[in-house]
C-alpha cells in the first residue's frame, strides 16, 4: 500500500499539440505486447527552464503503453540511468506475479546500472487508466513515468464517446529530487515539503524566468499543451496526477464533465465543473464539445490548502482546447467555472457511485492505524504508523524473505502486518493525526470505501457498506478519519510508501510459487 504526497520519502507561442485517440473496433484475442523503455538523464526544458531530468527514452513524460483487456505486458526495461532502478506498474493487481510489482527491498532487489530487466505480467481482466512509474528513490519525480492504458472491447459507454485523449498533469520542480529529499530530511526542514516551482500538463507549461535563479538556462513563453477539439464530437478525457506531493482541481472552461470511471474501475455517470485529483489518482470523465468554435483553457489547479505557505503564489496550470476552426493563434479569455469546491478531499463518496452494484462481504477483520508525524531522535520530522516508522531492509526484500522462509519473524520497523487466511474481509480504520490529507493507494488490491469524516474517531454507524465506490488510491483528510474494507486473496506482498506498511498476504500460497530466474539474479548481482 502506498501514502503518496511526502517527500521521502509564445510574442511566439509554441504549443506541444495532443491529438486524440479514435475509439476502434479492438478485438478480444489476447496478445503480447513488448515495450522496450530505456531509463536515461536527458536535458531538457519542459517548461522553459533547462535541467537535467531522468526520463523513458528520453521523453518527458514517458511514451504511453496501450494494450487490451487480456494482454500480456512485456515491459523491456533498459537501465542506462546511472544508479539503480525499478518500475511499477500502479493499479496492476499483479496476480500470480507478485515479484513484478517494481518496488525495491520488498517486491524485488534493483535492477543495476547498465542492466537489462523484463517485467513480464498479464491483465486478464483489469481495464482503464494507469500509469507506470519508477519506485526507486524519487525517480520518478524527476520523470521517469508515463501512462499505462487498458482498453476494454466491452467498454459500456463505448457508444457514448467518440475520441479518447490521456492527460496527466503533474507538480514539477526545477531541484533534483534527491536534493529536495536530502534538505527535507533534516531538523532544519521542520517536516515542512517542498513547494514545486511549477505545474505541467502533458509536461508542457510556461514559467516566468524572472524567477528563475542567477545563472540559470531559462526561456519564457515555452509552450503549453493544446487539445485539438471537432465541434459537436464526444471525448474521453483519461486524467492521471503524476504528481510528487500536489493535489489538483481540474477543469475546462465553459465545459461540463461526467465522471465514468475511477482508478480503472467504472462509475455512474457523474456530471460535474471541477474534479479534485489526489497523487495517484486517474479519472475519465466525457466532455461534449458543444461550445462555440474558440479556443477554451484547460486548467490545473493546485489545491493550496494542502500545501506550505509558500505555495500561496503558485499559478494556475493552464493548456489550450483549441476547436478546429478556431484561430490558432488566439489566446483563449479566462472563463472558469465560479461554483466552489471543497478542497483536500476526494470527490464526493455519496456521487461517485460503482456501474455495477455489488454486495460488500461483512468484515472478518479490523485493523486501526494512527498516522502521526513528530521528530526522531535525530530532530528529523519523519512519518510513523502506530508509533512505528518504516525502515527498510536493503540487503534481503520482503518476497525473498518468504520464498526463503525467513520471513515470520519482522522487525517492527518493517511495518509488516501478515494475513494468512484466504479470503479473510479486511477493515482499515485510518486515524490521521496530522493536518495534511494523504493520498492512500494499496499495492495488488482494489479496496471498497467506507467512508471518511474529521475527527480521532471512526463514526462507524455512518460507514456506506451498500455500494461504496470502489478503487485503489484515496484520501484521508487532515485531522480526520477514513475506513476502507479489502478481501484479501491475492498471494504476494503489497506496500504502502512514504507513510509505509507491508501488507504480506497469504504467505503458504507464495511459498507454492516459482518466482522467474530472472528476478532471483537480481539478488544475485549484489546491488542490494
Amino acid at each position: 500500500m502506498a501514502f503518496y504526497g511526502i517527500f521521502f520519502f509564445y510574442i511566439i507561442f509554441w504549443i506541444a499539440v495532443v491529438s486524440p485517440t479514435p475509439i476502434l473496433n479492438r478485438g478480444h484475442e489476447p496478445e503480447t505486447k513488448t515495450f522496450d523503455l530505456t531509463i536515461e538523464k536527458v536535458t531538457l526544458a519542459p517548461d522553459g527552464f533547462t535541467r537535467q531530468l531522468s526520463t523513458v527514452n528520453g521523453q518527458y513524460p514517458g511514451p504511453a503503453i496501450e494494450i487490451n483487456k487480456g494482454d500480456r505486458i512485456l515491459m523491456k526495461i533498459h537501465n542506462k540511468l546511472g544508479e539503480s532502478t525499478a518500475i511499477h506498474a500502479h493499479g496492476m493487481l499483479q496476480r500470480g506475479t507478485p515479484w513484478f510489482d517494481g518496488v525495491p527491498w520488498m517486491a524485488q532487489c534493483v535492477i543495476p546500472d547498465n542492466y537489462d530487466f523484463t517485467y513480464d505480467f498479464t491483465v486478464p481482466d483489469q481495464v482503464g487508466t494507469h500509469w507506470y512509474h519508477a519506485h526507486e528513490t524519487l525517480q520518478y519525480v524527476d520523470g521517469v513515468f508515463g501512462p499505462l492504458i487498458i482498453h476494454d472491447p466491452d467498454d459500456p459507454f463505448k457508444s457514448e464517446y467518440d475520441e479518447e485523449i490521456t492527460v496527466m498533469l503533474h507538480d514539477y520542480h526545477h531541484t533534483n529530487a534527491q536534493v529536495l529529499l536530502k534538505q527535507f530530511l533534516t531538523p532544519e526542514s521542520q517536516g515542512v515539503e517542498p513547494v514545486p516551482d511549477n505545474g505541467l500538463i502533458n509536461g508542457k507549461n510556461n514559467f516566468d524566468c524572472s524567477k528563475a535563479p542567477s545563472g540559470s538556462k531559462c526561456v519564457d513563453s515555452a509552450g503549453l499543451a493544446k487539445f485539438e477539439f471537432v465541434k459537436d464530437k464526444r471525448y474521453r478525457l483519461r486524467i492521471i496526477n503524476t504528481s510528487a506531493f500536489s493535489s489538483f482541481l481540474f477543469s475546462i472552461d465553459k465545459h461540463e464533465m461526467e465522471v465514468i470511471e475511477a482508478d480503472g474501475l467504472y462509475t455512474k455517470r457523474n456530471k460535474i465543473h471541477r474534479l479534485p485529483i489526489n497523487v495517484a489518482q486517474r479519472y475519465s470523465v466525457i466532455v461534449t464539445a458543444n461550445q462555440p468554435v474558440d479556443n477554451y483553457i484547460m486548467r490545473s489547479e493546485f489545491q493550496k490548502k494542502c500545501m506550505p505557505e509558500a505555495a500561496a503564489s503558485l499559478p494556475v496550470i493552464k493548456a489550450v482546447v483549441h476547436y478546429e476552426g478556431a484561430p490558432d493563434d488566439a489566446e483563449p479569455k479566462d472563463n472558469p467555472w465560479s461554483d466552489s469546491l471543497a478542497e483536500c478531499v476526494d470527490l464526493d463518496q455519496k456521487t461517485l457511485q460503482p456501474f455495477e452494484e455489488e454486495k460488500v462481504p461483512d468484515s472478518t477483520k479490523k485493523l486501526e492505524l494512527t498516522i502521526a508525524f513528530h521528530k526522531n531522535t535525530t530532530g528529523v520530522v519523519r512519518a510513523f504508523l502506530n508509533e512505528s516508522s518504516y525502515i527498510p531492509d536493503i540487503n534481503f526484500p520482503t518476497l525473498d524473505k518468504i520464498f526463503k522462509k525467513k520471513s515470520f519473524n519482522y522487525e517492527r520497523s518493517a511495518n509488516a502486518y501478515v494475513f494468512d487466511k484466504d479470503g479473510e474481509v479486511v477493515d482499515i480504520y485510518f486515524i490521521n493525526t496530522d493536518d495534511d490529507e494523504h493520498p492512500f493507494h494499496i499495492h495488488g488490491y482494489q479496496f471498497w470505501v467506507l467512508g471518511t469524516g474529521s475527527g480521532a474517531k471512526v463514526e462507524e454507524n455512518d460507514l456506506n457498506t451498500h455500494n461504496p465506490i470502489k478503487r485503489d488510491t484515496a484520501t484521508i483528510p487532515g485531522l480526520g478519519w477514513m475506513a476502507i474494507r479489502f478481501v484479501s486473496d491475492n498471494p504476494g506482498w503489497h506496500l504502502e510508501s512514504g507513510l509505509l506498511m507491508q501488507l504480506v498476504t497469504l504467505p503458504n500460497e507464495i511459498l507454492k510459487m516459482q518466482p522467474p530466474e530472472e528476478w532471483t539474479k537480481l539478488c544475485e548481482l549484489g546491488e542490494r
